[in-house]
C-alpha cells in the first residue's frame, strides 16, 4: 500500500500561505466591525440546554419523546467572527434530546437549507430500524430543501451519552450537531453525582466545510486536512480579532472582541457528572480541569469501573462520562481542551490549541478569567491514542466471544486516479456517497453487485466478527462502526501478527468508536445480530470525505423483509448534491 508522503518544509510553507490567502481561512463578505464592545446574542446559543434538569424523571416506564426541528442558514459568531452556519431551530449547538430506555423518539425534521440533509443519531443501536440510521447514501437519501421527514425509533436496550448530527456531505462541520443523552434506573453511578452536566468540545473553522472539503479533494492540498482556526466548548470561546492584520480572513469580516467562554456553575460540596462528547472535525483532544481530578465511568455508552485520570484524550465522535467532585477552594477553575497539534499535518499560524471554558464556583467573582494552573506534563501524550485499554474495564463484565469469522481491512491514502487528488481507501475502494440511492434500497431489491465505489461485505449468518484493521497510513483515524458496540481486543505499532500481538479477551472494552494507530492496527469483534446496512468508517470528516468509510451488510434475507416507510424511497427522486 502506498503511504501518504511526508510533507516537505516547502509544501507546508506553500499551504500555510495558500492558508492565509483564504482557501481554507476565508470568510464570506460582511461589514467589517473591530470595535471594544460586546453584543453577543443568546438566540444562537442556549447554555441551560447542556445542565440536565433534576425534575427529568428516570424510570422504567417508557413514553413518547417528540421534537420539532427546523435546519436553517444563518450568520452567527460562536468564537466573535462571523460565518454563516447551519443551526436547529436557530441554536448551535442544536437542542438537547433526553430520553429513558424503552422511549421512543419522534423528530420531525425540516430542511429550510438548499441542499439536502440527513440526521444521524450516533450510538443508537437502531436494530429493528435501521431506516431510521441517518445516513446518506446507505440508509436514505437526503431529505429535499423545503420538504419534512419525521425520523421515529425506540431505545429499548441502551443508556448512556450519545449525540446526533447531520450524515450528509460535511454539513455536522458547519453546525447541525446536538446531544444524546438516555437515562436508565439500572445505571451502576445513578447515586455517584448530584449534577449532571455536557461538555461538548470541538475544533472549529472560520470557512464553511463544502469549501474546506473542495480544497482538500484537490492537488493543492496533497493530502493536508485543513488545520482548525479555533476551538468550542459548547458552542463557544474567544478568537484574537487583532489576526486581522495578519489577512488570515478578510479584512471586511465583523470581528467583535471578547465573546465568552462557558462557564459552568459549581457548588462545593458537589458531585458532577461531566459528559464530554468530541463533536468536531479534524482534532484529538486532550481534556482536564485544574485541580480537580477526573473519575472515569463511562465511554461510549458503557458504564465502566471508576479510574482517575488528570487528563483524558478524547478523539472525534468519542464520548467520556466522568465524575468532578468540587472539592476545591472556592474560586474560577480552567476547564482545558487542548488540540493535539502533533497529529496534524500543517500548522495554523492563527491556531491557539488551548481551547478553555470556566468552572466558576459559587461565591468567586464572575469574571471570564481563572488563575489556576495546568497538570503539567502529566498524563498528556503526542500521540493520538485512546485511553489504555488496561484502564478501561466496562463495569458489567463480558468476556469476548469467540468469533466465528476474520475479517482483516487495511486503510491507507493513496494518488492513484489521473487527476492525482489524494483519496482515502478501505482495502482498494474509495467512497462516494450515492446520491439518488441507497446500498439499504438495492440490498431489498436483492442487487448482486454494487457500486464500485461501495465496499459492502456481507454476512450471512449470526455469530461473531473478529474485524482486524491495519493502517498504512500516518494519521490515526477513529473509526466508527454504526449500529453496534464492539469489543475493542486489542491494538499496537506495525501490522496485526496473529498468534503473536497481544489480545484483551477477559473483559475488554466495549465502544463504538476507537483509535486506530498511525502504521498501526486495531482488533475488534461484533455479535453480527442487527440486520442492516452499517457504516464503518473514519470519523475524522475530512478522512471521510476523501473515501475512508466501507459498509457491513448485516443478515440480508431479514433485510428484504423491512416495512420501510414508503416516503424514504421517494425522497430519492429530488436529485441531491453532495
Amino acid at each position: 500500500m502506498v503511504r501518504r508522503a511526508l510533507i516537505s518544509v516547502a509544501v507546508l510553507a506553500a499551504v500555510v500561505l495558500a492558508l492565509a490567502i483564504g482557501l481554507v481561512y476565508g470568510l464570506r463578505s460582511r461589514n467589517h466591525n473591530n470595535n471594544n464592545t460586546s453584543d453577543f446574542a443568546e438566540t444562537w446559543n442556549s447554555p441551560s440546554e447542556f445542565v440536565l434538569s433534576k425534575n427529568f424523571s428516570i424510570t422504567h416506564t417508557p413514553t413518547t419523546r417528540t421534537y420539532d426541528w427546523t435546519i436553517s442558514q444563518q450568520t452567527i459568531a460562536p468564537d466573535g467572527l462571523e460565518r454563516p452556519m447551519l443551526l436547529v431551530n436557530g441554536m448551535f449547538p442544536g437542542p438537547l434530546i433526553e430520553a429513558n430506555t424503552g422511549d421512543r423518539i419522534v423528530v420531525k425534521v425540516t430542511n429550510n437549507m438548499v441542499n439536502g440533509t440527513a440526521i444521524h443519531w450516533h450510538g443508537m443501536f437502531q436494530n429493528g430500524t435501521n431506516w431510521m440510521d441517518g445516513t446518506m447514501g446507505v440508509t436514505q437519501c437526503a431529505i429535499p430543501p423545503g420538504q419534512s421527514f419525521t425520523y421515529n425509533f425506540t431505545v429499548p436496550n441502551q443508556w448512556g451519552t450519545y449525540w446526533w448530527h447531520a450524515h450528509s456531505a460535511s454539513q455536522y462541520v458547519d453546525g447541525i450537531v446536538g446531544p444524546l443523552i438516555i437515562h436508565s434506573p439500572d445505571e451502576p453511578h445513578l447515586d455517584d453525582y448530584q449534577e449532571d452536566i455536557i461538555m461538548m468540545i470541538s475544533d472549529y473553522y472560520h470557512t464553511d466545510s463544502g469549501s474546506l472539503v473542495s480544497w482538500y479533494l484537490s492537488v493543492d492540498s496533497e493530502g493536508t486536512e485543513p488545520i482548525p482556526d479555533n476551538g468550542l466548548i459548547n458552542g463557544r470561546h474567544s478568537w484574537d480579532c487583532s489576526l486581522d492584520a495578519q489577512a488570515l480572513f478578510p479584512t471586511d469580516s465583523k470581528c467583535t472582541p471578547g465573546a465568552p467562554m462557558s462557564v459552568f456553575e459549581f457548588m462545593a460540596g458537589t458531585t458532577y457528572r461531566v459528559r464530554i462528547i468530541n463533536t468536531g472535525a479534524f482534532a484529538d483532544f486532550q481534556f482536564s480541569i485544574d485541580n480537580h481530578t477526573l473519575s472515569v465511568i463511562e465511554a461510549d455508552g458503557v458504564d465502566m469501573q471508576p479510574v482517575i485520570v488528570q487528563r483524558i484524550p478524547i478523539h472525534v465522535a468519542q464520548r467520556y462520562s466522568v465524575l468532578v467532585h468540587a472539592n476545591q477552594s472556592v474560586g474560577n477553575y480552567w476547564v482545558r481542551a487542548t488540540m493535539n497539534t502533533e497529529c496534524f499535518n500543517a500548522p495554523n499560524p492563527a491556531l491557539d490549541e488551548h481551547i478553555k471554558a470556566i468552572i466558576h464556583y459559587a461565591g468567586a467573582p464572575t469574571i471570564q478569567q481563572a488563575d489556576s494552573v495546568d497538570w503539567g506534563a502529566s498524563g498528556w501524550s503526542p500521540t493520538c491514542v485512546d485511553l489504555s485499554l488496561e484502564m478501561l474495564k466496562p463495569y458489567f463484565a463480558q468476556p469476548a466471544p469467540n468469533a466465528t469469522v476474520q475479517i482483516h481491512i487495511a486503510t491507507s491514502f493513496q494518488t492513484v486516479r489521473s487527476d492525482h487528488v489524494n483519496l482515502g481507501y478501505v482495502n482498494g475502494t474509495s467512497w462516494t456517497p450515492l446520491m439518488n440511492d441507497t446500498t439499504l434500497y438495492q440490498a431489498q431489491k436483492s442487487i448482486t453487485a454494487y457500486d464500485a465505489s461501495q465496499l459492502v461485505v456481507t454476512l450471512n449468518s449470526t455469530g461473531v466478527v473478529e474485524l482486524v484493521i491495519n493502517n498504512y497510513d500516518e494519521g490515526a483515524h477513529p473509526f466508527h462502526f454504526h449500529g453496534h458496540n464492539f469489543y475493542v481486543l486489542g491494538w499496537g505499532g506495525g501490522n496485526y501478527i496473529p498468534g503473536k500481538s497481544p489480545l484483551e479477551l477477559t473483559n475488554p472494552l466495549r465502544r463504538d468508536t476507537s483509535t486506530v494507530p498511525s502504521f498501526g492496527y486495531t482488533v475488534i469483534r461484533f455479535v453480527n445480530d442487527n440486520p442492516g446496512l452499517w457504516a464503518l468508517h473514519c470519523h475524522i470528516e475530512w478522512h471521510m470525505e476523501a473515501g475512508l468509510m466501507m459498509q457491513i451488510e448485516s443478515l440480508p434475507q431479514v433485510i428484504k423483509t423491512f416495512e420501510i416507510p414508503p416516503e424514504m424511497p421517494a425522497m430519492c427522486a429530488f436529485k441531491s448534491s453532495p
